[in-house]
């Protein structure tokens, strides 16, 4: 899997997430005022909150992973006030799962908007 974050172009406010079979996943985080959405990898799903004060992200080597087309978890917390956060599951052969989070913490006003696409067509879309 590869990841593209953007930084001097017209997509800086994007990340992308593309794996060998064609399954591409993007977040739209361009902040606005109110809100903190961002994203991280964890071995575990991981709820976020929006009292953390930890943005640090120790990204681990996902050159060998692929998305479970299969999997997609909504994660339903009252601790991102009206935002949200999803999970899919990343997997490699002889290594432990792994879970991308995409997560927004907001007051309701500044959505974002995440895509999934396999082959092309998109497969599941929504907001945060």
């Amino acid at each position: 899997m590869k990841i593209f974050e953007g930084k001097e172009s017209s997509w800086y406010k994007k990340i992308n997430f593309v794996d060998d079979n064609d399954v591409f996943v993007g977040y739209d985080m361009g902040q606005d005022c109110c809100e903190h959405a961002d994203w991280f990898i964890a071995e575990t799903i991981t709820p976020y909150t929006c009292d953390s004060d930890d943005d640090s992200k120790d990204v681990p080597d996902v050159e060998d992973y692929v998305f479970d087309k299969d999997f997609f978890k909504d994660i339903e917390s009252s601790d991102l006030d009206e935002g949200g956060m999803v999970a899919f599951k990343l997997i490699a052969e002889n290594k432990p799962d792994l879970y991308l989070h995409l997560f927004n913490c907001h007051n309701g006003y500044y959505g974002h908007g995440f895509e999934v696409k396999h082959g092309g067509e998109t497969v599941r879309d929504g907001c945060l």
